[in-house]
């Protein structure tokens, strides 16, 4: 069995195993859901906190990586680590606009 076909089974079995498990991280879109991980250390209240003003001002990978870094670091400085998540978010949103043209490769499905 492939690791594709083992993905799959697992996919399809994980509803039955884990009857009640959902996601406790607000999102709408793949973008939205990697700015919040990028803070799973932090306190989620302090997350959710600062992400729906970003979500309304950042609404694209390109509008991400074009942020001012100064700027986007006040915007998330109460979370901590500010800087690291900074140059993280900002990296992966660029990486994503250049090479993927703004789209993640997730297949997303409402």
């Amino acid at each position: 069995m492939t690791a594709r076909e083992r993905v799959k089974q697992l996919i399809k079995a994980w509803p039955k195993v884990y009857p009640n498990a959902h996601c406790e991280l607000d999102f709408r879109n793949p973008i939205e859901l990697l700015v919040r991980r990028s803070s799973r250390r932090n306190a989620r209240q302090a997350v959710n906190m600062v992400t729906p003003a970003l979500f309304k001002k950042y609404r694209t990978a390109k509008d991400y990586s074009g942020a001012p870094q100064a700027e986007f670091e006040n915007a998330i400085k109460s979370t901590g680590f500010y800087r690291s998540k900074t140059k993280s978010i900002r990296g992966a949103m660029r990486a994503i606009a250049e090479e993927h043209g703004g789209k993640s490769r997730i297949r997303w499905r409402n």
